[in-house]
């Protein structure tokens, strides 16, 4: 079993949402003196302050996703196991689509692992970290390519057996 920490900042989640609701309530305040004036004269500026207000509510709402808290990640020989601060959520390699490695030139500063499982997206960030980092990688890759060698065989023996029965009922 591999077990991994990533640490996000609680600043870094308070900013984001203090961001989002003051843009927020600038694009309202545009909003409200565009409407109280007349509305005539500054449409251009009216339609940038709701689209201001937009990003704002994008960001606030971003901002309590499961990925701006701490997570501990478990690698386990049959599952990937995701502890946040919602709960445990437990992945097996079955329901994982997608795993890819983004590494820089320079392999020594960091090194990133993406994983898409179903809706689910995790981006898991290793500073310093590469020994770690292809560790992971290659179980998650072995346990994957497995599954999808697994369904192109079941896939082939199907598409076998049907391209039989279409020359048996031919004959």
């Amino acid at each position: 079993m591999i077990r991994y920490h990533v640490k996000h900042s609680k600043k870094s989640r308070n900013t984001l949402r203090f961001l989002g609701l003051f843009l927020f309530l600038f694009a309202v305040l545009v909003l409200w003196l565009f409407f109280a004036g007349g509305g005539s004269k500054h449409l251009i500026g009216a339609i940038l302050g709701a689209l201001i207000g937009l990003y704002g509510g994008y960001l606030f709402i971003h901002s309590f996703e499961l990925d701006k808290y701490d997570i501990d990640y478990e690698f386990t020989e049959e599952a990937m196991t995701v502890k946040h601060h919602r709960g445990v959520s437990v992945y097996p390699y079955e329901k994982i689509d997608d795993v890819t490695l983004v590494s820089p030139d320079n392999e020594m500063l960091y090194s990133l692992i993406q994983i898409k499982a179903g809706r689910h997206k995790f981006l898991i960030p290793f500073s310093y970290k590469k020994e770690l980092c292809d560790r992971i990688y290659q179980l998650l890759t072995e346990k994957v390519t497995i599954r999808d060698l697994m369904d192109e065989i079941e896939k082939a023996k199907a598409s076998a057996a049907d391209a039989q029965s279409r020359s048996g009922s031919n004959e």
